[in-house]
């Protein structure tokens, strides 16, 4: 509103609780759900906003806000303003007339739609003045007003159309069809009761004061200050300026020149010739520690240009080299290879500690030029998701404003955004030089900060022993990539389009025509329309007004009509060669001929890895179709792929941590987990446990891991509630140290409002901490279950880290030339030369055997193949 219309006067009206409509009716707005408690909160947080903002507030005991503003926008009309009512409630279109306009939003500000008199009778059928009269016949469901039982809104503008208001349908009464005249008849004390509840008073005790709404603007610092506290970075920079265009400081009262943003460093030096590399090279080396920032043309490391490098040894200053900055924008500077070569030994040296924020794109960078920087010793942003793993504050910018209070530069006050967006290398290096130095002298602001943080959370050790050594780790994954076979992928998408086409036809004839599969509405329309089935319960029409054919939906109709089960086929291939066999193609590298997918360690709030553009590590395993794309998956000529993954791991550390005798005892004799689970919980014999009895006993097992209920395991078998009451009391009795674990850690997050990882990870949950504001069941039984998974789906995530953090040593010095590929969870996967492999594979088992101690055998299994489809198993 600031910005786009630059109100000359403003105000805001709040509700203040009991109003006199609840002494005329005390069922008035009954039907309404209690207000949530954290609602409360979010509206003293706004009262705070509003406040901030130099708005008054207006509000009257024992009037609504309606009243409120009903009373000030006929005062203020009066006095010959044009006033404006922002509001979400079309109770307020009684209002308009020919100097106040009701603004009612659409999905968004942009959207909203201005009505006066003329606009209010062309949607309603009514004048605002009659809508009183309306709502005494209708009644409003949402407020609990009765109305007229049994007359609709059409005989209701019928009436007011002819009788004028309820006043004068009661003085024509005899003119009226009999069965309403009955219903108005037996009704006219809630007909009027009705009206009074609906009409928005224009007498509020409340003496109306246009001056002092004036808008004389804000105090940007009080502002800043809550905005900061509130976590409302990006908001910033729409914070709006006065109306005459200049960045002003605005008090309530008087306006004064604001001062300029803060800089954050005092001093970005640009070093252009060989004399000051020289300068900057010494003093690099005598620093504590140096933190750096590329400058680059691309989010993507593995095809971004280098612009510029920027470093900093001390927390206000720092150094600017540009690399490549395009034509006019660049003046002199020194080749990329001269720079890296002079700054190799400190950037290398195993003395200094190398600090940045989201290092691993860094590296990747320099790395690619020949320079890996060593040691990577402190990522701002992954000790900021150690301390906080739900952090929404992983951005430099809002890292800094919030720990610091420092207002960075965005960078697109630098290069645009949008179709005006411009490359990094266009900008002038004076302009990029601050901001660039700010993004590297800024982490060592951070530093001590997050330091003492992740201390008094016990993440130190975890920082510094795992998480740090495999940014690294990650970063040559990422450069080595995995080999892709274009003419694999080719072939299959042409396959899969074949199929489709295949499936359509017997789609068109389990139907009878040809119709788009594809369109929603028409697979709607020939569905519940043409073949008459019916939908499931709950199934909501889509805006287009027809019934929704999500797959949930279609699931539920699998077995209604032929035609159900092929469209669910056709998705399922479609979605397989769009996502699969089309996309990859197109992100294989031209000049590396393989896919560079990107890790991300602070991508989950359990501590496993992310892969993204493309993520392969959701590449299909469950249907044959599917695995049929990791044919593609190659290795170069010369060469084989090893995948080794670990064998049931968050089962091995269920019993680990829950210290179960009977689970213990089951792995050291390595049995069947499964079969040991439905040897005790069915009550047969080993050999007499039928794959069916092992699939239910599994769906135990692993629903236990989950937090999922007797209820929740229904949805994944085929067991009743009664069964699967029995089931699991049975699985408990049988491994009673599992249930004590489950309950002690239901207790541990209560207590504490955290769990923790065997390596001491934590996952906070507040909302189910002792005192917390309550949450709903829902919420609150979703919170359970993710606090019982969070320790064992954390730890497996740990040791497969730890084993990541070994392997490329003890690969090195044993002269081996394995490289890492992915980790896909569970599963590393690995390139070695065929004369390696048979050498490769112990080492590799032997390493994630013994990342970390656990009461019962880390076991793994491993396949060797051409590729990652048509692979063996190692014994």
């Amino acid at each position: 509103l600031f910005n786009e219309d630059s109100p000359e006067y403003m105000a805001v009206a709040f509700d203040t609780g009991r109003t006199f409509r609840d002494d005329l009716f005390a069922e008035y707005k009954a039907t309404r759900a209690k207000m949530p408690e954290d609602l409360g909160l979010q509206i003293d947080r706004i009262r705070q906003v509003v406040a901030a903002f130099g708005i008054p507030i207006l509000e009257v005991e024992g009037y609504e806000a309606d009243d409120v503003i009903g009373t000030v926008a006929r005062q203020a009309a009066e006095q010959g303003v044009h006033v404006v009512v922002l509001t979400g409630d079309r109770d307020l279109l009684q209002l308009a007339e020919t100097n106040i306009s009701i603004r009612l939003p659409g999905r968004r500000l942009s959207d909203a739609e201005d009505f006066g008199p003329e606009e209010v009778q062309a949607k309603l059928g009514v004048r605002p003045e009659q809508i009183p009269d309306y709502k005494a016949l209708v009644g409003d469901p949402s407020d609990n007003i009765p109305g007229v039982k049994g007359i609709g809104e059409k005989t209701a503008v019928r009436l007011l159309q002819a009788y004028g208001d309820l006043d004068g349908i009661y003085a024509h009464l005899e003119e009226v069809q009999p069965r309403y005249r009955k219903l108005l008849e037996e009704q006219r004390a809630i007909a009027f009761l009705s009206r009074d509840l609906a009409r928005i008073r224009t007498d509020a005790p409340v003496t109306f004061d246009l001056e002092a709404c004036r808008q004389r603007g804000y105090d940007r610092d009080r502002v800043v200050s809550l905005f900061r506290e509130l976590e409302f970075r990006s908001l910033l920079e729409r914070l709006p300026s006065d109306r005459n265009g200049d960045a002003r400081q605005m008090t309530l009262f008087s306006a004064v020149e604001a001062a300029p943003r803060p800089a954050v460093v005092t001093g970005a030096e640009v070093v252009r010739d060989a004399i000051g590399l020289e300068a900057l090279v010494r003093r690099l080396a005598v620093a504590d520690a140096i933190a750096f920032d590329v400058e680059t043309t691309s989010t993507d490391a593995m095809r971004a240009e280098l612009v510029g490098l920027s470093l900093a040894v001390e927390p206000e200053r720092g150094f600017y080299l540009p690399l490549g900055h395009a034509g006019a924008s660049g003046g002199d500077q020194l080749a990329i290879e001269r720079v890296l070569e002079a700054l190799r030994g400190p950037l290398t040296d195993p003395a200094i500690p190398k600090v940045g924020h989201n290092l691993k794109y860094d590296y990747i960078l320099l790395a690619r030029h020949g320079l890996a920087v060593a040691p990577l010793a402190f990522d701002t942003m992954i000790a900021e998701w150690l301390c906080n793993p739900d952090s929404r504050n992983l951005g430099l910018k809002s890292l800094a404003w919030i720990r610091l209070g420092v207002e960075m530069t965005p960078i697109e006050d630098l290069i645009g955004r949008g179709r005006n967006q411009m490359s990094m290398a266009d900008v002038a290096v004076d302009q990029v030089a601050p901001y660039a130095v700010a993004d590297a002298a800024i982490c060592l602001r951070l530093k001590p900060r997050l330091e003492e943080e992740l201390a008094q959370k016990q993440q130190t050790r975890l920082f510094h022993d795992l998480e740090m050594p495999l940014v690294p780790i990650l970063a040559e994954m990422e450069m080595t990539g995995v080999r892709l076979d274009p003419e694999v992928l080719d072939r299959f998408a042409a396959e899969l389009e074949g199929k489709l086409a295949a499936i359509e036809q017997e789609v068109y004839q389990a139907v009878g025509h040809p119709f788009n599969i594809n369109s929603t509405q028409q697979l709607s329309k020939v569905l519940f329309e043409e073949l008459g089935l019916k939908p499931p319960e709950r199934t909501r029409r889509t805006a287009s007004g027809h019934y929704s054919t999500a797959a949930s939906v279609l699931e539920e109709l699998r077995e209604a009509h032929p035609a159900v089960a092929k469209v669910l086929e056709h998705r399922e291939i479609a979605k397989i060669k769009s996502t699969y066999a089309d996309a990859l193609r197109q992100q294989i590298n031209p000049v590396t001929g393989r896919v560079h997918t990107s890790f991300s360690q602070t991508g989950s709030v359990t501590g496993r890895l992310a892969s993204s553009d493309p993520n392969l590590q959701n590449i299909p395993i469950r249907s044959e179709l599917g695995r049929q794309i990791r044919r593609a998956f190659v290795a170069d000529p010369g060469w084989q792929l090893i995948s080794v993954d670990y064998s049931q791991i968050e089962l091995r550390i269920l019993a680990h941590m829950s210290g179960d005798e009977a689970m213990i005892q089951a792995f050291l004799d390595d049995q069947d987990i499964h079969t040991a689970s439905a040897v005790a919980v069915f009550g047969v014999r080993p050999e007499e446990v039928t794959p069916e009895l092992r699939r239910r006993a599994k769906a135990i097992n692993f629903g236990l891991i989950y937090g999922m209920s007797p209820f929740g395991l229904t949805r994944t078998t085929d067991l009743t509630l009664a069964e699967a009451e029995n089931f699991v009391a049975a699985y408990f009795e049988r491994f009673p140290g599992v249930r004590r674990f489950l309950d002690q850690l239901r207790s541990q997050v209560i207590e504490r409002g955290y769990v923790e990882t065997i390596l001491g990870r934590r996952r906070y949950f507040p909302e189910l901490a002792r005192g917390a504001p309550p949450v709903s069941q829902a919420d609150r039984a979703r919170a359970l279950r993710e606090a019982v998974n969070a320790p064992i789906q954390g730890s497996a995530a740990d040791i497969i880290k730890l084993a990541m953090v070994r392997l490329p040593q003890a690969l090195a010095e044993a002269g081996l030339q394995a490289r890492l590929l992915l980790q896909v969870h569970d599963e590393l996967l690995l390139e070695a030369p065929e004369p390696e492999v048979a050498e490769t594979v112990p080492l590799v088992r032997e390493v994630m055997g013994s990342a970390y101690q656990l009461r019962v055998p880390l076991k793994t299994d491993a396949k060797v193949g051409p590729n990652w489809y048509e692979m063996d198993p190692v014994r």
